[in-house]
Order: structure tokens, then C-alpha cells, then sequence
């Protein structure tokens, strides 16, 4: 009897001991969530949020899977439309910029317009007083002071340096951009390029600093000399003229009649915006 109580005694203990052992939780099952934009299967866990393969998703059996909780927006009337997912599980939230096929692909949802984002870089100009915004895809649009104010007055640079120009008695309407306003260096911009630059207003001017007008063997012709009859080329690469600017009697008259010169100097010879200069997309 002592033998037997004893063993009873001794399983009693055992099994009392296991029953105070704490329990391991089972690790929760994962969740599957789908953005309607570009059809990406997400594994959710607790800690991490898992873009799938079409191959991983197969090799879970292929779990089936909610739509994820996607909102659009974008910022001011910068073009770029932005899908912003929350994953609630684990916290976190991935922002992606769409293609036009991929905001069609979910449904052309209804966009947030955004006031403001940090991501922002604010400038001006030291020919005007306006103010450009370039977001993080390049884009540059100007900045009204109404926009300037929602967003809460933020900081901009001064690119005193630089700026665009027209010339007064230039009917052509050309706009060109000097990455030097004290050396009149810089090139003639085309349509496309002045408005992907946010359309920026120039200053009007009769000549630019070296601006010249030449006369070619002192006989009647005059033709004009400086950064308005270059290419622009940000690539900082040398330049290329355009076609030989002669001057009427009237535009010479408009530059405000400078003495024609018969030998290009150095200085007016040398207008382009070479390697290293200021670039109008900076």
C-alpha cells in the first residue's frame, strides 16, 4: 500500500505541475489583402505586410483574400495621383504613385486633393517674385499665394543667380533662361520646356548683360548677339545658335541703340551654360 500510495502520489505532482505550465498561443493565421490598382496579394501579419508572387500566393493554397483598404490622392494641381494602403493589423501604411491604367484599373476612384507635402521643395527665381513648387517626381508648377498660405508658408530657396528674360522689342515673344544674370549667359527656351519649368513669368529687358549688336564688315546690317539667339541645353553640352538675328533699324532703336561692334569680344562670345551651371530644372 505505502508503494502505491507513493506512485499516486508522485503522478499527482507531475500532472499538477503541467497543469501550471503557462500555454504557448497559436501565432495567428495570416491575412490576405488585394490592391484594386495593380492586383498585388499582400500576406498580413501582426508584424510585416508581404507582397506575394502569383507562385508564393500558389504555394499557400492560394488563401482567399479581402480588398485592401486604398485611398487616392494628390497634392495641389500636381499631376501625380498617389494610392495610399493602411494596413490596420500590423500598422502600416505603403504609398505608391499610379499610372493612369492603374487608377482605371480601380475604378477611377475619387481623388483627395492634398493642401500640402513634405516631400516639396519650394524655390524663386531672381527675376520674379513668384514662387514654383517641384514635387518628387520633377514636376514644377507655379505657386499661388493662396496655395503658398493653405500650405502654411513654407520655406523656399532663392535662386537669385538664374531667371527668364524677353526682349522687349523681340516680336518673336521669345523666353530665355540665364543660369548667370550677371554674365547674360543662358539659351532661348522652347514652348515645352518653359511650361515644364511651371511657365514662369520673365522680366522684360531691352538687352541682357553682353548682349551686343555686331556689324560685319562695317557695312549697314546689324545683327543681334547674346543668350536669346541660343539653344538651351541642360545638359550643359555647348550650344548651338540659331539663325543669324538681323536687327531692324526699330529693334536696334528698342535695345536702346548701342554702338555696333565689329569684333565679337570674349565675353559675348561665350553665353552658354556650360558644365556645372545653375540648370533651370535644379
Amino acid at each position: 500500500m505505502t508503494f502505491l500510495r507513493a506512485a499516486v502520489l508522485a503522478l499527482a505532482a507531475a500532472l499538477g505541475a503541467l497543469s501550471l505550465a503557462p500555454a504557448t498561443a497559436a501565432t495567428p493565421a495570416p491575412d490576405y489583402l488585394r490592391t484594386t490598382h495593380d492586383g498585388t496579394i499582400f500576406e498580413v501579419t501582426d508584424d510585416d505586410v508581404v507582397p506575394l508572387t502569383f507562385a508564393e500566393w500558389a504555394d499557400r493554397g492560394f488563401p482567399s483574400f479581402r480588398t485592401a483598404s486604398t485611398v487616392f490622392e494628390k497634392v495641389l494641381t500636381f499631376p501625380t495621383v498617389t494610392a495610399v494602403t493602411t494596413f490596420d493589423r500590423p500598422g502600416i501604411q505603403l504609398a505608391e504613385d499610379v499610372t493612369w491604367d492603374q487608377y482605371r484599373a480601380a475604378g477611377f476612384p475619387r481623388v483627395t486633393t492634398l493642401a500640402w507635402s513634405p516631400a516639396i521643395f519650394v524655390y524663386k527665381w531672381g527675376t520674379s517674385p513668384e514662387l514654383f513648387a517641384q514635387d518628387s517626381v520633377g514636376d514644377i508648377i507655379t505657386l499661388s499665394y493662396a496655395q503658398w498660405q493653405g500650405a502654411g508658408f513654407p520655406s523656399f530657396t532663392a535662386r537669385e543667380g538664374g531667371g527668364f528674360v524677353r526682349l522687349s522689342w523681340d516680336a518673336t515673344g521669345g523666353i530665355a533662361y540665364l543660369c548667370d544674370t550677371a554674365a547674360g549667359r543662358g539659351g532661348r527656351l522652347t514652348y515645352d520646356q518653359w511650361t515644364s519649368l511651371g511657365s514662369p513669368t520673365p522680366m522684360t529687358v531691352t538687352r541682357t548683360a553682353n548682349d551686343l549688336v555686331w556689324r560685319l564688315s562695317r557695312g549697314p546690317e546689324l545683327s543681334y548677339v547674346g543668350a536669346m539667339n541660343l539653344v538651351y541645353d541642360p545638359s550643359g553640352r555647348l550650344q548651338p545658335g540659331l539663325s543669324n538675328r538681323a536687327l531692324t533699324y526699330r529693334e536696334w532703336v528698342g535695345m536702346g541703340s548701342p554702338a555696333p561692334r565689329d569684333r565679337i569680344p570674349e565675353a559675348s562670345g561665350n553665353l552658354a551654360c556650360g558644365q556645372g551651371a545653375l540648370s533651370a530644372w535644379e
